[in-house]
């Protein structure tokens, strides 16, 4: 399959909305079709699934070739919590009659916890929990027709994205496209790649970050797609992808989306403890609102420990041991909803969210 993905940085960084922030369940689960229940199957297929959870741990879509973690993909029995099989539901024969084999889907769940501390002592940045929010416009030329994608018309192709977002480890969203919607963005909206319409009707979903492609088929078999997302502040990339099949280039914009979106969250280099970052939170006037201040930032994968330096009427200042750096951390705290962060010139000030 002919590929290209031209990634043009448009403005200067992906700035998020801020508003929705999603904590992404099962980035350390993972399934695989085994043929049987032995040993060596079940050793092999706890290796594969793992290499799954480190794609979606990464932001890495393709983990083979990382020198680094194929230690860690060789001892992938050590960092399983629990595992189950689930016998497949197959047609009881093949169109020759005979027997369909048995085929099983092994389910595996890994150790946050160890297998996040073995990935940052062989000093590979970890993509937390909580992750922005994506709403997808994808508008779609077909017989000389522009229209979104729903799943009245392509089911499949909407399939095919949740599909590539569950593998990355990102959360979707797909425009309701009610009277609402139509009355603000047309498909040709987003095909000539028109601003104003797309941040006017993606208001109202308070995701983080939008995303809105245009793909068709300028000629036979060439699938030609056009990438925009799309920040606080307006475009920040914008990207092209062609391909020989439509879920070709679905998968190759789509990917080339998250593999920007991680850049920006999953920082490149060594993943060792960078010292302390000094913040201070308002807003704290109770023991129940303190306790959820710690438990918050502890949850934080960025974080290894809160320090408590001094706490006055209303405030606390916190000292926090983390990983990947001080501007990791802020935009960690920043695409959640807990802290608010205000200007402040003497360094990180926030408040606590009721």
């Amino acid at each position: 399959m002919k590929k290209a993905l031209q990634v043009f940085c448009c403005l200067a960084c992906l700035c998020p909305l801020l508003v929705h922030a999603i904590k992404v369940p099962g980035l350390y689960e993972a399934e695989v079709i085994v043929r049987n229940q032995s040993v060596e199957d079940r050793t092999a297929a706890i290796r594969a699934c793992l290499s799954r959870v480190l794609v979606k741990l990464t932001g890495e879509r393709d983990v083979s070739g990382i020198t680094e973690l194929q230690p860690i993909l060789d001892q992938a029995g050590n960092f399983v919590q629990q595992y189950r099989y689930r016998e497949m539901q197959l047609d009881a024969s093949t169109s020759t009659g005979a027997p369909v084999p048995v085929q099983w889907q092994l389910a595996v769940k890994f150790d946050e916890v160890i297998l996040n501390k073995s990935l940052r002592e062989s000093g590979i940045p970890v993509w937390g929990r909580e992750r922005p929010s994506i709403l997808i416009w994808l508008a779609l030329e077909q017989a000389n027709r522009r229209s979104f994608a729903d799943a009245d018309r392509v089911p499949e192709l909407l399939d095919l994205v949740h599909g590539l977002a569950h593998r990355r480890g990102v959360s979707i969203l797909f425009p309701l496209q009610d009277l609402d919607d139509e009355r603000q963005i047309q498909p040709g909206d987003v095909w000539l790649g028109f601003q104003e319409p797309v941040m006017a009707a993606s208001g109202r979903y308070n995701t983080d970050v939008i995303l809105a492609a245009s793909v068709g088929s300028p000629v036979p078999g060439i699938w030609e797609g056009r990438w925009r997302s799309y920040g606080a502040d307006g475009l920040s990339h914008e990207w092209t992808t062609e391909t020989d099949l439509l879920e070709g280039a679905l998968e190759e914009g789509f990917n080339g989306f998250v593999d920007i979106l991680a850049g920006e969250f999953v920082r490149t280099g060594s993943y060792t403890l960078l010292g302390d970052i000094e913040i201070t939170v308002g807003d704290v006037n109770s023991v129940e609102q303190y306790a959820r201040l710690i438990n918050y930032l502890e949850s934080l994968s960025s974080i290894s420990e809160v320090h408590v330096m001094e706490m006055r009427t209303g405030e606390v200042k916190l000292a926090l041991t983390a990983h990947g750096g001080e501007p990791v951390v802020v935009q960690t705290i920043g695409l959640g909803r807990t802290l608010e962060a205000l200007d402040n010139p003497d360094g990180h000030y926030y408040r606590l969210i009721p």
